[in-house]
């Protein structure tokens, strides 16, 4: 080897791989296009930059087993057991039926059948990292298109192995069923043995290397154990890329699973990328220039199909359509798992030179329009598919569903029932408040049902399912969903049914609260801001900081961070003395500079003039209930009201002001 001419190779790719992936993701596009386009401008069908192909392919190599093995440690059984609707029914749905409808095209045009199989497989499979990184970038990770997408494409990942012992037995002419059949045998016994020695004997070997608190020591042996799991997978007929996920994904049921892959995700940042580039290496721009019409039809076919497959497969799961077009549309690209499939196909020679060309390219023009096409539909899905679902299209029960819930006045509605609407509904319980649930994730919602809450399933942004829970008749609602756009549909449909209910609006992040004010949201609660006052307030109180000093920091942090909000800020809501009565409570501050300080509440005239009734004053932290007519009014005094509404906002301008309105 020419290590000077090797090492001039290696600067070629990494420099024109930093200034092409620049540029994407300037264009917020997958860095993996980048990398493919990369290894396109270098190629031999490029500018020929590159001497040692071979080499580079080398590398590629060892970047995809790096690239394989980490998936297999972000995967564990917990993972696949959280998401099992898409893993055990849309999952395979999906493919099953990508897979039928490509091989029917594909026969029809004269492939093959084992041909029409392998298309089938390559076009079925998705991106799970243009995936990750297109819900990521939306906030969406934890919503349920995110969630159950994310499961259809571990599953298409894990579905992957068999492929790839399939594949090199089809291309042989006279494939035996004894062959297979022992090909799959030894692969399931090598997997059962990998599993043993990963459950009972790595980690006890593991938690000896980490005693010695040596990290050079657990690096070199995490990579031992990858690299010999891979070779004995090669060895019993497995491929080394195969072998490198096994290795991870059993090692990702050990406790130093999350350990392993820290150390490994430098080298796999580094090295995968290489993969993609030798696969742009192979792509000819010349042929598809010149068949840039077939190219682009096949695109399109692609994309519509995939999206129309996978919705239906995943409200065949009894998941609302909504939800069900937003995974068709997350998963309309090819996955990166297809290329190593495709070149499985082609070095076995079941898919010719043509077809490769004609299908990297779809591909990558798959991946490039993903995230423009996800981000321009899903508003669009979100608002015009919200009231569309499978159960109620297909069986209206609507008269049975109002009558259960007919019963619940002035109750709150929970959409959402994760760790905050549990931790909500555990509160409203055990203070006799009425509440409803509302959850899209069926599992959950069965298991509620077991244990006796009222729940609905459904999805919190269709109208009929908000009146289904009662929300006219409802005094609260509480939205705790991870969905940003989904809360913001959800208000607004909220809204749409009931101008008077109190909105109260869950957000991870401050830059949100404007938005959720603006749809219609009572009061918005910011996580992160949340969170670092609690921090803030933790931290005073180990030091020992008077009460009274962290209330102020803490009016003092708020004052400075929503000053812009000031005029959006409203006071508690006004609480129902009767459920018969429309008569309300309400608090309010005298300010330092009042109009009516020292007066009497006799010669404030409030209740002649506005109607409402002073209850009680609250001065330093005394509490004056019924207070004489005599009993005066001092700045800093809180005075507690009562009346109707129009009563109450007479008597808080009076108040304010110095006179009635």
């Amino acid at each position: 080897m020419d290590e000077a001419g090797f090492l001039k190779d290696m600067v070629v790719v990494f420099g024109c791989a930093a200034i092409v992936v620049y540029l994407f993701q300037s264009l917020k596009q997958s860095p993996i296009v980048g990398f493919i386009i990369t290894g396109t401008i270098i190629g031999p069908y490029g500018f020929s930059l590159i001497r040692d192909v071979e080499s580079v392919r080398t590398l590629a190599t060892v970047g995809l087993m790096i690239l394989l093995f980490s998936l297999g440690l972000e995967y564990s059984l917990k993972k696949l057991m959280e998401t099992r609707v898409a893993i055990l029914v849309a999952g395979p749905l999906q493919m099953l039926i990508t897979i039928a409808a490509v091989m029917a095209i594909a026969r029809y045009f004269g492939a093959s059948i084992s041909a029409s199989f392998v298309y089938g497989v390559l076009i079925g499979l998705s991106s799970t990292a243009i995936l990750m990184k297109m819900i990521a970038e939306l906030g969406a990770v934890n919503s349920m298109h995110g969630r159950i997408g994310l499961g259809i494409c571990i599953f298409q990942d894990l579905i992957t192995i068999p492929f790839m012992i399939a594949i090199p037995l089809m291309a042989a002419e006279k494939a035996q069923w004894e062959q297979i059949g022992f090909s799959i045998g030894k692969a399931l016994l090598l997997i059962a043995l990998v599993v043993v020695l990963a459950r009972y004997i790595f980690p006890h070997v593991l938690r000896g290397i980490l005693l010695t608190r040596s990290k050079e020591l657990f690096l070199m042996s995490s990579i031992f154990l990858f690299l010999g799991i891979a070779w004995i997978s090669a060895g019993v007929g497995i491929s080394l890329a195969l072998g490198s996920f096994l290795a991870g994904l059993v090692l990702s049921e050990s406790e130093y699973g999350h350990h392993i892959f820290a150390e490994v995700r430098p080298f796999r940042d580094g090295l995968n990328s290489l993969f993609f580039i030798s696969l742009g290496m192979l792509v000819n721009p010349a042929f598809i220039a010149s068949n840039m019409g077939l190219i682009l039809g096949t695109t399109a076919a692609i994309v519509v199909g995939k999206t129309i497959f996978t919705t239906f497969a995943v409200m065949a799961s009894r998941i609302p359509l909504q939800t069900a077009l937003l995974c068709g549309l997350a998963l309309a690209q090819v996955g990166e798992f297809s290329f190593i499939l495709l070149q499985a196909a082609a070095s076995v020679g079941i898919v010719g030179s043509e077809p490769y060309q004609i299908f990297l390219a779809c591909s990558v023009v798959s991946m490039v329009i993903a995230p423009a096409l996800f981000g321009f539909s899903r508003k669009l899905i979100m608002r015009y598919a919200g009231n569309w679902n499978p159960r109620f299209a297909l069986n209206r029960a609507t008269d049975k569903e109002l009558d259960e819930y007919e019963k619940y006045r002035d109750h709150v509605i929970i959409c959402g029932f994760g760790l905050g609407g549990r931790n909500i509904a555990s509160v409203l319980k055990a203070n006799q408040i009425p509440y409803v649930i509302i959850d899209l994730n069926e599992q959950r919602v069965r298991e509620c049902r077991k244990e006796g809450e009222p729940v609905i399933f459904g999805d919190c942004t269709n109208t009929h399912i908000l009146e289904i829970a009662g929300i006219k008749r409802s005094r609260v609602i509480v939205f705790v969903i991870s969905d940003p756009l989904g809360t913001r549909l959800a208000i607004e449909a909220a809204r749409r049914l009931s101008r008077d209910i109190v909105v109260l609006t869950r957000t991870k992040y401050v830059t949100d609260m404007d938005m959720l004010w603006d749809q219609g949201s009572t009061e918005v609660i910011a996580e992160e801001f949340e969170a670092s006052l609690e921090l803030m307030t933790r931290i005073l109180r180990v030091y020992n900081a008077p009460r009274s000093l962290v209330a102020a920091e803490i009016k003092s942090i708020r004052d400075q961070r929503f000053g812009i909000f000031r005029e959006r800020r409203t006071t508690v809501p006004r609480m129902r003395l009767s459920n018969d009565l429309d008569v309300f409570t309400e608090t309010w501050q005298a300010p330092a500079s009042y109009f009516w300080n020292g007066t009497t509440i006799a010669d404030t005239r409030l209740r002649a003039e506005t109607g409402a009734m002073v209850l009680g004053i609250i001065r330093e932290n005394h509490t004056l209930n019924n207070p004489d007519p005599g009993e005066r009014i001092f700045s800093g005094d809180r005075i507690v009201l009562s009346g109707t509404k129009e009563q109450l906002n007479n008597a808080i301008h009076m108040l304010t002001n110095g006179k009635s309105a």
